[in-house]
């Protein structure tokens, strides 16, 4: 980063002291450095790039993705489920893939109302105020109840009365509160049973996305399709040493070297056909950009088909090409972002008669025409997937020509949660045990992967903490939204500060080496 550069981003008011102290501290370093062999002709390095859902957390994954654009980092391929899609859709949407993105993408957030979103009954909205502004809400309100009840009761008792009816009466006091407590729960369930189970109908957030997709100029997916997806010399990228055979020289040196440094793990009749056929590979010899593209890819799940569900990818098992053609990719984020009870699930007519239909649903799930599902019901896809790094994963990697970037979320209450616990503390109760079983199950793709790769958390994830902000807090103000913010931007700051390039090639080849086989597991230090 150039000097009038950092002075400029120095003078912005969203980031806090402590974040230009920081920037101030690492620039230098940082600028200095290479994250990518993949670059524009404005010298931007790109990067695959996975974002976690979190809710209202959004705005710290607008903060670290600012921190990675002020130092030139650009987005090749963009991933997200939930809060991580809504990111994921506008980096996709906005400007063109060399432009910095982040600066539209957190006006656009900053000055979103998000309890515009909470578009259901006028109760749920004040109820849910209340719940997030008073942290002991249900435990105050279920004390005061439990008082009134009490001192119901006890009237009849210390009451004086003069005939039987009067006594009556005044042992039928108690029942008035529960008579109305279940009126109350009567409407709720009713009105929960005729939204489809969602206590908000989430039209408002998907049409203030589709007006922010239109005023990028994307009105259909096949629009954002046509401007975002992209392949090899169409993409207008250079390889850092050079576009002949230079990338296919530096490959073949690598691997020997990773060999001769490894000499004793090797299983030397593997890497000697692996080799040959590295040596032989005509494709990348002659195109260092061999099957590199451009995609957008949010994270949703249906459970009529119990499926995790990669859109645009698999669009078409609920999307004819027609439809593609006329509705907003709005609908991917509204489908990824559908908290169970808090939102609606977003449903999709399936047209079972379209051949790009019965393609997808033979392709996808080996699916008979007549047996595809009738309709799509769609929750969030954190569900399943919250952080879908998998997705840029590949075992048969020829060589890294761009790292792959991920950021995680989470808080104070996260952090304590997650610390071992006791037998005692996890049994302690039928309620606290249910809780660690869905803690368990939720995201429980990404903990697979995550445990099997520990790559990744080595040397491309970073975490923010969002602190004690609620991810549900729609309610949230400016000043909290800023706070997110720089969370993130300084956690971006101290990810690129660490990171290294090369290392991360080696490292990255040698995990490529040990799922060939070729590496032996047994002999090194960590599986992935």
């Amino acid at each position: 980063m150039k000097t009038d550069a950092l002075n400029t981003v120095l003078e912005e008011k969203f980031l806090s002291k402590a974040s230009k102290d920081k920037l101030t501290a690492l620039h230098e370093n940082i600028s200095s450095k290479e994250f990518s062999d993949l670059l524009d002709a404005e010298g931007n390095q790109y990067v695959e790039f996975v974002q976690e859902g979190g809710g209202v957390w959004g705005s710290a994954l607008v903060g670290y993705l600012y921190g990675l654009e002020i130092f030139g980092i650009r987005f090749l391929k963009v991933a997200g489920t939930s809060a991580g899609a809504i990111n994921t859709m506008l980096i996709a949407a906005c400007r063109t893939k060399e432009e910095a993105k982040s600066d539209v993408i957190k006006d656009i957030l900053f000055n979103w109302d998000f309890s515009d979103f909470m578009d259901g009954k006028p109760y749920v909205k004040t109820f849910i105020h209340a719940m997030l502004n008073n942290r002991n809400f249900l435990k105050v309100n279920a004390i005061i109840a439990a008082v009134i009840m009490i001192i119901l009761i006890i009237i009849p008792f210390v009451m004086p009365s003069e005939t039987s009816l009067r006594t009556k009466l005044l042992f039928l006091i108690p029942l008035i509160p529960v008579f109305i407590a279940f009126l109350c729960a009567k409407k709720f369930y009713n009105d929960f049973k005729k939204q489809n189970s969602g206590l908000n109908p989430g039209n408002a957030f998907l049409n203030q996305m589709t007006d922010v997709m239109k005023g990028f100029g994307i009105k259909t997916v096949a629009e954002l399709n046509e401007r975002f997806i992209q392949q090899e010399q169409k993409l207008n990228l250079n390889y850092r040493y050079g576009n002949g055979m230079e990338y296919y020289a530096i490959a073949l040196n690598s691997i020997e070297e990773i060999k001769v440094n490894n000499l004793e793990h090797i299983d030397q009749t593997r890497y000697r056909i692996f080799y040959e056929s590295a040596l032989n590979n005509d494709y990348y010899k002659n195109n260092p950009f061999y099957q590199l593209k451009s995609e957008y890819i949010v994270i949703t799940t249906d459970i009529n088909a119990k499926i995790k569900v990669e859109l645009p990818t698999m669009a078409n098992l609920y999307w004819s090409e027609e439809e593609l053609k006329k509705i907003s990719p709005a609908e991917f984020v509204r489908a990824s972002m559908s908290v169970p009870f808090f939102f609606e699930p977003f449903q999709k007519m399936i047209d079972k008669t379209d051949d790009s239909v019965k393609y997808a649903w033979k392709f996808w799930m080996n699916t008979k025409p007549e047996e595809i599902n009738p309709v799509g019901v769609f929750i969030d896809g954190g569900s399943i997937s919250n952080f879908p790094i998998d997705l840029f994963h590949s075992s048969d990697i020829f060589f890294p020509r761009m790292p792959l970037f991920g950021v995680q979320l989470t808080s104070d209450s996260d952090i304590l949660s997650e610390k071992g616990k006791t037998s005692e503390e996890l049994l302690k109760t039928p309620l606290s045990f249910a809780g660690n079983i869905i803690g368990t199950l939720k995201g429980f793709n990404d903990k697979t992967f995550l445990t099997k790769h520990t790559f990744y958390h080595l040397f491309s994830i970073q975490t923010v903490n969002c602190g004690m902000s609620n991810w549900l807090n729609f309610f949230m103000k400016k000043d909290e939204k800023e706070e997110l913010f720089n969370r993130g931007f300084q956690a971006a700051l101290d990810f690129l500060n660490n990171f290294d390039w090369e290392r991360y090639k080696c490292e990255r080849m040698m995990l490529s080496m040990k799922e060939k086989k070729i590496l032996k597991e047994e002999d090194t230090k960590t599986v992935g």
